[in-house]
């Protein structure tokens, strides 16, 4: 026993306990970055949640069938298109502003014609 007390003298400065907080600290630096980026990230910024809601918005718009709701959408920052298909009906919207065009969206609807 008196062998294991001699072996077991580390100070409390050393390597080893530095080298645990570094690996510590650098865990949760890790984990703070990546939230970070998943946070900050180009899809999850108020402007592409505004974009995807204005998208939303024509395609539930073109659901009621005016077709005054189309000339509303007819101007240079809304692209729609309709192809007919078998038993349904493929819309793509497209929307874009000044700065930035925004991806597409894809709307199947079931037995229009």
């Amino acid at each position: 026993m008196k062998q294991l007390k001699r072996l077991c003298k580390v100070p409390a400065n050393s390597l080893l306990e530095s080298v645990i907080a570094l690996t510590i600290i650098s865990v949760c630096l890790y984990i703070a970055i990546m939230v970070y980026s998943a946070v900050f990230a180009p899809n999850t910024s108020m402007k592409f949640y505004s974009s995807q809601n204005k998208i939303q918005a024509a395609f539930f718009d073109m659901q009621i069938g005016l077709d005054s709701l189309k000339e509303k959408y007819d101007n240079e920052n809304w692209i729609i298109e309709e192809e007919f298909t078998e038993g349904s009906k493929k819309i793509i919207i497209k929307y874009s502003d000044s700065i930035t065009e925004y991806p597409e969206k894809v709307f199947y609807v079931p037995g229009e014609k």
